[in-house]
C-alpha cells in the first residue's frame, strides 16, 4: 500500500501507524501524546528531532495544549477551530488532509497536531534547519565593499536580498518547481524592473526541470541550458548578496535553491562575467578601463601556448633572431616534439590546480610547492622540456586567473587545448580559423532569449556605460537596461 495516498483517518492509532511505517520507526522521528483535560480527548504531536524546533514546540504546542480545558460536550472538528485560531501559539498553521502532505512539511521541520475521531490535522511552522553562520564570499572575493556571502538556508538568503532592495516591489515566488521537486526552490524579481518575456521564458524553462532532490544550483543550470551544447555558461553564479541585489535592480530574475549558497541571475551575457564587484567599490574618476585588460588577458591565455606552437614550428621566421636562436639551443636536449611539451605539461598544471582542490588544507601548500619545483627546475635539469616552454605555460595559467567568474576557467582551459591542436595542424592558419568559429558561435549564442554579445552586438550605445568600460557611478545607476530578444541563428528562416 503507498502510504503517501492515504487521507488521515479518523482513528489517531491508524494515523500514527501509518506515519511510523511510513518513516521506517525512524529514531529522529518523534510522537507526544497527550489527553486533553476536561473532556480527555487523545492528542497526537509529531515532529522530526533536529530539524524541528525543540523550544517552539514545547513552548508554544505542548505547554498551550496541556494547559487548554476544554468543555466535555466540544467535538473534534471544535476542538481543530480552537487549536487553529486560539491555543496553538505558532506564527503559520494550517489545516492538513493527507499523509502526503503531513509527510512533506514533517521533512521540513514543522509539527503535525492530530485529534482521535477526526480526519483532519494540524501543521504547525517549527522548522529550524540547521545552518552556518554567514562568512566572507568564496567565489568572487574584493578587498574592498561588502565581505558577506549567502549560506545554505533559502530563508537567510532572501532575507539578505531583502536587506538590500527595501521595496514592496520585490517579488519572491516559493512554489516555481511545485510537485517537481521536494527541494525549495525560489524565483525572485523586482516587479516594474524585470522583462515580463524573460520571465515568461524562465517559468517555461523551469517546467523541465522534474529532479527529486536538486543538491545544487548546477543541477537547475543543466537542465534549463539543456538545448545548447556550449562551453559558456548562460547564466551567471555567484555568492554575494550584493551581485545579485545589483543583478535584480538591472532587470533580472534570480533563483535560489535552498541547500547551497549559490544563486542564478538570468539572463546572463559574456561581458558580465569581465565584472567584478570591486569595479564598483574602488574611487576611479572618469572612465574605468580595467576590464577591457581582463578581456585581453583572458584571451590571450587562451592563445599564447597555440602561438608558441605555431610561432616555433610553422612560421620561425616571424620570431625574433636572438630569442629564435635561444629557442633552437634548448630544443637541441630535448627529447619530445614541442606539441608534446606543452600538452603534457599543461595536463601536469591543471592536475596540480586540481588536486590542491581536493587535498586537505594543510598539505596543500607542501604539495603545491614540490610538485611546481619538481615539474620546473627538476624536469629542465632533466631536459626532459624547455625551459621556454614552461614560461609559456605559467604565464598563460597566471593571465587566466584576472577572470573574476570561476565558470570561466573550465572555459578557457578547454579552449586552450583546442587553439593548442588547431596551431600544431595548420599553424597560424587554424588559429584564425578558430577565431572565427568561435565569434560565430559567441553570436549564435542566446540566453533565455538575450544575445549572449550584447550589448555590443546588437550594439547598444545607452549600455556601454557599464559594459567593456565603466562611467562613474551615477551614470550608471540612472541607466535604464533594456533586454534585446532574439531568435536563435539556428531557428531563424
Amino acid at each position: 500500500m503507498n502510504n503517501m495516498n492515504v487521507i488521515i483517518q479518523s482513528s489517531l492509532k491508524d494515523n500514527l501507524f501509518e506515519i511510523k511505517e511510513l518513516f521506517g520507526n525512524s529514531s529522529d522521528l518523534k510522537i507526544r501524546e497527550l489527553l486533553l483535560n476536561g473532556n480527555h480527548t487523545k492528542i497526537a504531536i509529531v515532529y522530526i528531532d533536529g530539524i524541528a524546533d525543540d523550544e517552539k514546540v514545547e513552548e508554544q504546542i505542548i505547554t498551550p495544549i496541556s494547559l487548554f480545558s476544554p468543555s466535555t460536550h466540544q467535538s473534534p472538528s471544535q476542538l481543530i477551530g480552537l487549536f487553529l485560531n486560539h491555543v496553538i501559539k505558532t506564527n503559520h498553521v494550517m489545516k492538513i488532509m493527507d499523509i502526503q502532505t503531513l509527510a512533506d512539511n514533517l521533512v521540513n521541520g514543522n509539527t503535525m497536531i492530530l485529534i482521535d475521531n477526526h480526519r483532519e490535522g494540524l501543521c504547525a511552522n517549527t522548522s529550524k534547519m540547521p545552518e552556518r553562520s554567514l562568512t566572507p564570499p568564496v567565489a568572487q572575493r574584493t578587498p574592498t565593499g561588502p565581505n558577506i556571502s549567502f549560506n545554505e538556508s533559502l530563508t537567510s538568503n532572501i532575507s539578505l536580498v531583502r536587506n538590500y532592495i527595501k521595496d514592496p516591489m520585490l517579488r519572491v515566488d516559493n512554489s516555481p518547481l511545485q510537485g517537481q521537486s521536494k527541494t525549495s526552490v525560489s524565483v525572485v524579481y523586482l516587479e516594474g524592473k524585470v522583462d515580463k518575456e524573460i520571465l515568461k521564458n524562465v517559468y517555461t524553462k523551469l517546467k523541465e526541470v522534474k529532479i527529486d532532490i536538486i543538491l545544487d544550483s548546477n543541477y537547475i543550470v543543466e537542465v534549463i541550458t539543456a538545448e545548447t551544447k556550449s562551453l559558456f555558461p548562460l547564466t551567471f553564479m555567484t555568492d554575494r548578496p550584493d551581485v545579485i541585489a545589483a543583478e535584480i535592480m538591472g532587470g533580472k530574475v534570480i533563483i535560489f535553491v535552498d541547500g547551497t549558497p549559490f544563486a542564478l541571475a538570468l539572463p546572463a551575457v559574456l561581458i558580465q562575467l569581465f565584472q567584478s564587484p570591486d569595479d564598483y567599490y574602488t574611487m576611479h574618476k572618469g572612465i574605468q578601463k580595467i576590464r577591457i585588460v581582463r578581456i585581453f588577458f583572458f584571451f590571450l591565455s587562451v592563445l599564447l601556448p597555440a602561438f608558441y606552437i605555431a610561432f616555433t614550428i610553422y612560421h620561425p621566421g616571424l620570431v625574433p633572431t636572438q630569442l629564435l636562436v635561444g629557442i633552437l639551443a634548448q630544443r637541441e636536449f630535448v627529447p619530445f616534439p614541442t606539441i608534446i611539451e606543452v600538452l603534457v605539461f599543461y595536463w601536469l598544471i591543471l592536475i596540480i590546480t586540481e588536486s590542491s582542490l581536493r587535498l586537505p588544507q594543510g598539505v596543500v601548500l607542501t604539495v603545491t610547492i614540490f610538485a611546481s619545483i619538481t615539474l620546473g627546475q627538476q624536469a629542465v635539469e632533466a631536459q626532459l622540456v624547455q625551459p621556454t616552454t614552461l614560461v609559456v605555460l605559467g604565464a598563460s595559467y597566471v593571465m587566466s586567473s584576472v577572470v573574476p567568474t570561476y565558470s570561466l576557467n573550465t572555459v578557457s582551459r578547454i579552449l586552450t587545448f583546442r587553439f593548442i591542436f588547431l596551431s600544431s595542424f595548420l599553424g597560424l592558419f587554424g588559429i584564425m580559423v578558430g577565431l572565427v568559429a568561435l565569434l560565430i558561435h559567441l553570436c549564435s549564442l542566446r540566453s533565455f532569449g538575450v544575445p549572449y554579445l550584447s550589448p555590443m552586438a546588437p550594439f547598444n550605445l545607452k549600455d556601454q556605460k557599464d559594459a567593456i568600460i565603466r562611467k562613474p557611478i551615477q551614470d550608471i545607476t540612472s541607466n535604464e537596461k533594456a533586454f534585446k530578444q532574439e531568435e536563435p541563428m539556428k531557428k531563424r528562416d
